[in-house]
Order: structure tokens, then sequence, then C-alpha cells
């Protein structure tokens, strides 16, 4: 029932909503965040205990996961052992290279606002992400070391804000079940990825009954009742080297830190496709 539950977009339509949210706050073409988890491996076998244990002080797995606006998750690679890092799960996460290569990803236009404040477009979605991972233009990250006042700084807050929604959506899931909080009381790792995968399908059935009953959530401010319910590597074309992806990368990014200030200079937060 995995994928009943938990999948990218399908179609157009369901890719358009997806990008809406992000197209208000500032970010056309962007369809989703994306991290890892790592969950505690309680009863990790001693002879995985090496391999399980990376920044954290315990053994864990970890899970990537990609996330849209409204805390939903859309897809889940894993489980890896936890001394793996970021930029080395991207490269063997299938959901990013469909975005890469899927001709509904790929072929996808969307509108900015350029450096004179035009309107242009541009093909191809992308995700945000932190820092740790690779320099891709289908992962954009903020920038470091820039001045808050300047244009690049203004986009990194914006978009350090924004990409809070799979942080927010991990802390969820952590709560809401105790064997994700607590960690995996099981040796086999199969049985871990069947365990985390029921918790984020059961996470988006909820949200889909939040939606059908009209449950209003809160964004950035506390609510009286906000209804939360808390209590391995490819192989690449010759001409797709690293340098090649790390200047697509560059070129999205400040068309995205110029079309937020565009945005911004002339007021208008509905976006250009409105």
């Amino acid at each position: 029932m995995k994928d009943e539950y938990v999948s990218m977009p399908t179609n157009l339509g369901e890719l358009n909503r997806v990008s809406k949210c992000y197209d208000i706050v500032g970010l056309p073409g962007c369809m989703g965040s994306i991290d890892v988890v790592h969950v505690k491996w309680a009863h990790c076998p001693a002879g995985d205990f090496n391999r399980a244990k990376g920044k954290e002080t315990f053994p864990s797995l970890g899970f990537e996961c990609i996330t849209d606006f409204n805390r939903r998750v859309l897809s889940i690679n894993g489980p890896h052992f936890g001394s793996r890092n970021d930029m080395d799960i991207v490269k063997t996460d299938e959901y990013v290279e469909m975005i890469r290569s899927k001709r509904l990803f790929r072929d996808a236009q969307w509108k900015y606002y350029n450096q004179d404040g035009h309107v242009r477009r541009e093909t191809g979605m992308y995700l945000i992400s932190d820092n740790g991972y690779l320099r891709w233009p289908t992962t954009i990250c903020s920038f470091t070391r820039t001045s808050v006042s300047s244009p690049e700084g203004y986009f990194s807050t914006n978009i350090e804000s924004v990409r809070k929604d799979v942080e927010c959506t991990f802390g969820i899931i952590k709560k809401r079940w105790r064997i994700l909080n607590n960690g995996f009381y099981y040796r086999d790792m199969v049985q871990c990825e069947k365990i985390f995968v029921t918790c984020c399908c059961l996470h988006n059935f909820m949200l889909d009954l939040m939606e059908m009953t009209s449950v209003t959530v809160g964004r950035g401010a506390p609510m009286g009742d906000d209804g939360i319910w808390l209590s391995g590597p490819r192989d690449v074309e010759p001409e797709e080297t690293d340098r090649f992806l790390s200047m697509q990368f560059d070129e999205r990014r400040m068309l995205l830190v110029h079309h937020l200030y565009q945005k911004r200079k002339l007021g208008d937060m509905s976006g250009p496709n409105e």
C-alpha cells in the first residue's frame, strides 16, 4: 500500500498543486524539500555497529525523504547506514534521478522575474536542501558567508525558512510514533524499513483526513487548535560532469535570487503566474 499513500506527483495537475505553494513564497519551480532523517537502531548487530554509527553517538539508519510544503512525504529512499552522508546517499536516490530525467519534471516550465524585472521562463523542477548536498541544479541550497542585507542573504534567509517543512515533518512523525523516537528494536534492516514506511503512510493518511475535515494548520505562528494531533552511484553521460552540474546550479540559484529580489521590490507576492 506504500504507493497509495507515498508517491511523487504523477501528472501535471498534481505537480502544479505542489509547486504553487512554493511559488507564493518566492521559489517558483520548486517541488519539495529533501533531507535525511536518522533513526536510532537500538538492536544493531555487532557486525554493523561501525557502519551504522555516523555523526550520532549511537548506531542509526538513515532515510532520505522528499516532502512538500504541507509536510506530506512524497518519497522515501533507504534505509542507509548512519555513517553515510547526504552527498553519498543522494547519488543513489532514484527519486532525485527521476526529477532530472522524467519528462514530467524535466520539461515542466515555470515563470520568474529576471534581474531587470521582466518575466522569463525556465524549464526543470528542483528541490531545496541544506548545504550538505551536492551542487546540482535539482538540489538548490542557501549561500554561506553572505551579508543578510544583500539579495543573496535575503534569498538564503527565505530558503532556510521554507525548507524547515522537512524538519517539521521528521519531528512530527518521531513524536507521533514512539518507535521512531526511541529507536528500532529489530535487528533486520528490512523490518526497520517497513516500520518507517508504515509510519510515513499513516502520517500522509492523517493529513488527507485533516484536509477532508477542513482542519487549519498554522505556519509560522501558534494557533489555538491547529489540529496537528500532536500530544549506489549511477553512470553519468560524459557531458554531465560535476563541473557542468555545478555551473547549472550556480545559474539557477542566482536566477532565483534575482526573482525573489524583484518580487519583494515590486510588492507582488502572488507570483508571475497569477
